[in-house]
């Protein structure tokens, strides 16, 4: 809000319009009964205070609220979408594989939400309430110090107890918010994986994870519901016994004659308005412990700081001939415990071919991800020409890496702008002939819309081996120095295989690549084959000198069934 000072003092402005309306115009219109009372005669300059009260609350009504709250609102909640967008989406590679991205945009969306029903609230309801009942207690002492002094202890008390009571229940309101991010997040895992469902007749088992989680959230927002409910029963309590103080000191101020009809009248007005701001209070306050609730999870990530962050004296990463080096490289997932790779040195030269083997769980794809700084590592570095990765901005990292890997998911756009992805300023001529080097181009022809057709969620229209062959002419399209290979040809028949195998034979050209294949015979012309067994290179060497060695590459080679490295 700091950031639209001018409109939020606009918006500030609808206090003072509510407080004429509703306190300033009683006012006056109590001192014209108190001259009809006394002299049966009214002076026009009261008609004309009271007509004016009206007229300038409400035009400063409109303009606070065209001119200040308005845009303050769309501009704050824009800003809201934009900074959550930012944080999500610089979060490190770990951090979405922990969570699901349903609860992540539920939880923005929420957010955001959460500030409207508090900026509203704010500015349209509370600071409007707030002057009509300081200026209303004002107009009480002056007439009356008593009967002011007792409106006053009473309406703090209210609001005290008010506040009081919500602060208990906010634990108790978090805690349903975060079973209801979880109901999200299980709903949206269950969406996403429907054919899975549908395939192993799981839709009852689905149903009954879904229902657990539903009714548990059911129990905590009932919960919650009951606790406001004895609240506001305890606020409408406070209310009664303000309005029996009022009226019976009303009644023998007026009999003592220290205080007109007119005005015990206007008291009566002045009452039923703090009355209404005492139980709008504990709306309010119930509506801020519910917006804090909806808003804390999201407000904890807003705070997050990233694992995996670019550094604060960024330099600019020069690639002019594309080596790579693995330097002593210690990496561990979450703790020693579970280290992987122990001083791991590894040589890339400019232009060389490298293929990665090994059972799984060896360290092939943590590499690349290491590469592509998806991860930081616990000690060593890794460099590009010379230069510590860890020392330049990771998109410009990776703007020198093409990477295609092993699952490949697209956005719900059309076929030509996932290509362009790699390249936005791409022309459809490149486009074109990124698909064509792809073996893309034929398949992408026979469908309804061509290059304009939508892939749905994740590609899901595309068959496996479509997907594969999108994702490398997006790889084409880049062109950038370093290419990294994640499986690129798995889901492809051995017809497409074929085809793809010669267009990636001309997208490696002068290229640093790095390729990992669990099928054995895509990798058989590379320039050194790097075979990793639990975190450690075990040999390494071209094909043939590796069969030779009859070591654990040739034990590879002699399980495989069809090209297939079995496990």
């Amino acid at each position: 809000m700091r950031r639209h000072k001018l409109i939020v003092f606009i918006s500030s402005l609808l206090g003072p319009a509510y407080m004429l309306q509703t306190i300033v115009a009683p006012f006056f219109v109590a001192k014209i009964l108190g001259q009809l009372v006394a002299h049966h005669q009214v002076s026009t300059s009261y008609i004309w205070l009271t007509a004016l009260s009206l007229f300038f609350g409400a035009t400063m009504w409109y303009l606070a609220d065209t001119y200040g709250s308005k845009p303050t609102a769309l501009q704050i909640i824009r800003d809201i979408h934009t900074k959550s967008f930012d944080v999500l989406l610089n979060q490190e590679y770990d951090f979405f594989n922990d969570n699901f991205g349903g609860s992540l945009v539920s939880q923005a969306n929420r957010f955001a939400k959460a500030f409207e029903l508090f900026h509203n609230t704010l500015f349209l309801d509370m600071i409007g309430q707030l002057w009509s009942v300081v200026i209303a207690l004002a107009i009480m002492f002056y007439y009356s110090v008593p009967i002011g002094l007792a409106v006053l202890v009473c309406w703090l008390g209210s609001v005290g107890i008010v506040i009081y009571l919500a602060i208990r229940r906010m634990p108790v309101r978090r805690r349903a918010v975060a079973e209801e991010t979880r109901q999200t997040g299980e709903l949206a895992d269950s969406v996403t994986n429907a054919v899975t469902v549908k395939t192993f007749s799981g839709k009852k088992y689905e149903a009954k994870r879904y229902s657990l989680t539903n009714t548990a959230r059911m129990k905590l927002f009932d919960r919650s519901w009951t606790v406001g409910v004895r609240n506001h029963y305890a606020v409408q309590l406070l209310c009664g016994l303000l309005q029996v103080i009022v009226v019976v000191g009303g009644i023998r101020a007026v009999q003592s004659g220290s205080v007109s009809l007119p005005i015990f009248l206007l008291f009566e007005v002045y009452v039923l308005r703090i009355v209404d701001s005492i139980a709008k209070t504990s709306l309010f306050v119930r509506q801020f412990e519910g917006l804090l609730g909806d808003a804390h999870e999201m407000t904890e990530l807003l705070m997050r700081e990233a694992k995996v962050k670019d550094p604060d004296h960024p330099v600019a990463l020069k690639v002019t001939k594309g080596s790579v080096e693995f330097k002593d490289v210690c990496f561990d997932y979450g703790g020693q415990s579970n280290t992987l790779f122990n001083s791991l040195n590894l040589m890339i030269t400019p232009g060389e071919k490298v293929g990665l083997v090994g059972p799984s769980g060896g360290g092939k794809t943590t590499i690349t991800k290491l590469l592509l700084r998806f991860m930081d590592l616990r000690s060593g570095e890794i460099l590009i020409d010379g230069q510590a990765i860890a020392d330049v901005r990771q998109d410009d990292l990776r703007s020198a890496i093409a990477y295609v890997p092993q699952d490949t998911l697209m956005f719900h756009r059309s076929i030509r702008e996932n290509i362009r992805y790699s390249k936005p300023g791409s022309s459809d001529e490149e486009v074109v002939a990124a698909a064509k080097k792809a073996n893309a181009h034929d398949f992408i022809e026979t469908l309804p819309h061509g290059y304009d057709t939508l892939v749905g969620e994740r590609g899901i229209k595309l068959s496996g081996g479509q997907r594969q062959r999108v994702a490398i002419a997006r790889a084409i399209l880049k062109d950038a120095p370093i290419l990294i290979l994640d499986e690129a040809t798995s889901s492809l028949d051995s017809e497409s295989e074929v085809l793809i195998q010669a267009a990636l034979k001309e997208l490696m050209m002068d290229k640093t690549t790095i390729v990992i294949a669990h099928r054995l015979s895509t990798i058989q012309r590379m320039d050194r084959i790097v075979v990793l067994d639990k975190g450690t290179i075990v040999e390494e060497g071209s094909h043939t000198d590796l069969l030779k060695n009859k070591a654990t590459y040739a034990r590879l080679w002699a399980h495989q069934s069809g090209g297939f490295l079995e496990d």
